[in-house]
């Protein structure tokens, strides 16, 4: 007969081992696409990346409806039935078509709205992309609610290379930001096929008891991620809308540059997490060990990583992106604040949707959407640095409501959650100053920006790794423990 204890040491092991490839996966993903990004922003310049720019917030509405939500009920629920996969299948699988139906008859009033006129067609185009995340996802979920996170890997870091290698190779024949297109359906049909291959075909047998489920766990959580979208995205629309084309395509490459962190340790915590929570959900002290152990790992890489590259933005930008783009120099390091806190409590979904707490999931996505929002317009009168830095304000001031929010389920209070990223800030700040006087010195004698680039970044992580040992030597060696058993895959198992 298996014991707690024994079911407890192997949900560990297979979420330690799903870590490492869960990280590979993640990294290719995002600076796979961001690469691309990178390639296609240099050949269009900012006028033409607009239209890629306004069609990515069109991509991450269907991540938000159909990459999680009602999928996953299957990852939480305790005892998955065949009628559970059918429900979710079916029910993603009627998003999914309804979605291209809507962006197919309103494509042009879209492009028109955006004031960007050659976004119709594209969105058109991309009208596949949600049909065949609909109908894939309910297998990924699968894969993740076994921890199966090798096969999950392998097939994302497949599909984005494959993608990213079409899109480049249509970018290079002068598709322009018909590139767009070819990268992002063709990967999601490869991750499509990759995925049936690795779990099957889903069930798709219903009953009410399905439905009732869906209803009660995932339509309040779908509702919270809506809101949680339009949170992050109205600031694009806004931007397009009253700044323009030209304007978005400052806005949203530093977006992207913020987004980094979010998207690679956040996610990789929450793909890894939220199934652990699920299985481990009545023991509180676990849940609270988990999270705080994932905050201080989190913390240590993002506030040196993001702090320097705002103090070097000018650099980084004019290396990454050339010259052309430096006008967005200002917003990367308006954007930097905003990606350090949402990287730092992005794992709290995991908590809420592990412990099947959806609904104060959905309860709390309303905040940030009342206050964050008006505060997008009140920093139009200075421009895309003006919404930028009034959406990091906003962001500054909600963060504690948030921390609360995920402690009280986790058993933690924020000052623990305080404590837990403090030793990384302080260490951050003087590597951070003394590569802002690198900055500073060569500016003054003109030195190439890709050589202060590289010495300033070598500054920050040598100034940060130095302050951390002498000062605070127990995070300095939990840093250094966390990158032993990364690479051994027993992170998670010794939280």
């Amino acid at each position: 007969m298996t014991t707690d204890a024994e079911i407890s040491r192997s949900t560990a092991s297979a979420a330690a081992k799903g870590t490492r490839w869960t990280l590979a996966a993640m990294v290719v993903r995002q600076f796979g696409r961001l690469g691309f990004a990178v390639v296609l922003a240099r050949l269009l310049g900012p006028t033409d990346f607009g239209v890629a720019a306004a069609a990515t917030v069109y991509i991450s509405l269907t991540a938000v409806l159909l990459e999680a939500g009602l999928s996953s009920s299957i990852v939480q629920k305790p005892d998955l039935r065949p009628q559970d996969e059918g429900a979710t299948f079916w029910a993603l699988a009627a998003i999914g078509l309804a979605m291209a139906g809507v962006t197919v008859l309103f494509s042009d009033e879209i492009a028109a709205f955006l004031d960007v006129p050659d976004l119709g067609p594209v969105l058109v185009a991309l009208a596949a992309s949600p049909v065949l995340k609909g109908v894939s996802n309910v297998v990924g979920a699968k894969l993740q609610r076994g921890l199966r996170f090798r096969a999950m890997a392998v097939t994302e870091i497949s599909g984005t290379l494959a993608g990213g290698v079409l899109g480049v190779v249509a970018a290079e024949l002068g598709m322009r930001y018909w590139a767009l297109v070819v990268q992002q359906v063709g990967t999601d049909l490869i991750v499509l096929v990759l995925w049936f291959a690795a779990a099957g075909l889903p069930k798709l047998v219903v009953d009410r008891a399905a439905l009732r489920h869906l209803r009660t766990f995932a339509l309040p959580l779908v509702a919270a991620q809506m809101i949680g979208y339009g949170s992050r995205n109205i600031d694009n629309v806004v931007v397009s809308r009253f700044l323009g084309q030209t304007a978005l395509s400052y806005y949203t490459v530093p977006y992207r540059i913020m987004l980094i962190p979010v998207s690679l340790l956040g996610n990789v915590a929450n793909r890894v997490a939220f199934p652990v929570f699920a299985k481990v959900q009545d023991d509180r002290d676990r849940v609270r060990s988990v999270f705080l152990r994932i905050t201080r790992v989190i913390g240590l890489v993002v506030l040196p990583a993001m702090l320097g590259v705002a103090v070097l933005a000018d650099e980084f930008v004019e290396t990454v992106f050339g010259a052309q783009w430096l006008p967005s120099a200002p917003v990367v390091q308006a954007l930097a604040v905003t990606g350090i806190l949402q990287s730092l409590t992005t794992p709290g979904g995991s908590v809420f949707m592990g412990l099947g707490r959806a609904d104060v999931s959905f309860r709390w996505a309303w905040v940030p959407l009342t206050f964050v929002v008006p505060a997008f317009f009140l920093g139009l009168p200075w421009g895309v640095t003006g919404v930028a830095t009034a959406y990091t304000i906003a962001t500054v001031a909600l963060t504690p409501f948030l921390v609360r929010a995920i402690g009280r389920l986790a058993g933690f209070g924020l000052r623990t959650w305080v404590r837990s990223v403090l030793p990384a800030f302080i260490s951050t700040m003087p590597a951070a100053a003394a590569a802002w006087v690198v900055h500073i010195v060569a500016r003054q004698h003109d030195f190439p920006a890709v050589a202060t680039l590289i010495a300033g970044l070598a500054v920050v992580l040598a100034g940060y790794l130095v302050f951390l040992r002498v000062f605070f030597p127990p995070s300095f060696r939990e840093g250094l423990a966390a990158v032993r058993l990364l690479s051994t895959g027993k992170l998670m198992k010794s939280a």
